[in-house]
């Protein structure tokens, strides 16, 4: 079951179950820390996912109670609130960790290479103007994006 929301930039959603979701975050804030102007993009993702030592009864699938800010954090990643440096940030990670995956399997990520080709698919159709629902885990486009997350916004 969906549990996970990553929203593109026309509106669709990949919407894969928590543990999907959270691997992807995992793949890309691991490429983020390694590219010189990623690290605070990095740092702001991982509030994103749970810590490692997350308590079994602070899971909740959709999302997690997180003991680091006192408060539920919902799984859910709409990527057009984020500034358009940080979304070009984002997607060079997901290609460096989508080679990595492609060449190393399992040594690197346990997400099957598939899995993250659908991710990575998204992105691609978005970026060619392809239409948003022929290619989307929602039948409906998302709502625009009012939202200002993660850093580089000016405050």
């Amino acid at each position: 079951m969906a549990s996970g929301f990553i929203i593109l930039k026309d509106g669709r959603c990949f919407a894969p179950r928590w543990t999907g979701y959270d691997e992807i975050m995992r793949i890309a804030i691991k490429e983020l820390k390694e590219l010189e102007a990623g690290v605070s993009l990095a740092e702001w993702l991982s509030t994103r996912i749970p810590a490692d030592d997350l308590p079994d009864d602070h899971e909740m699938g959709w999302g997690f109670v997180d003991n680091r800010i006192n408060d539920t954090v919902s799984r859910e990643l709409d990527l057009r609130s984020l500034t358009s440096d940080n979304q070009t940030l984002f997607w060079r990670a997901i290609q460096i960790g989508k080679a990595k995956l492609s060449k190393l399997g399992e040594a690197y990520s346990y997400l099957s290479p598939d899995f993250f080709d659908g991710f990575y698919q998204m992105y691609e159709l978005a970026e060619k103007g392809a239409p948003p629902l022929e290619f989307s885990d929602w039948r409906v486009l998302a709502d625009p994006c009012e939202e200002k997350n993660g850093p580089g916004w000016e405050e």
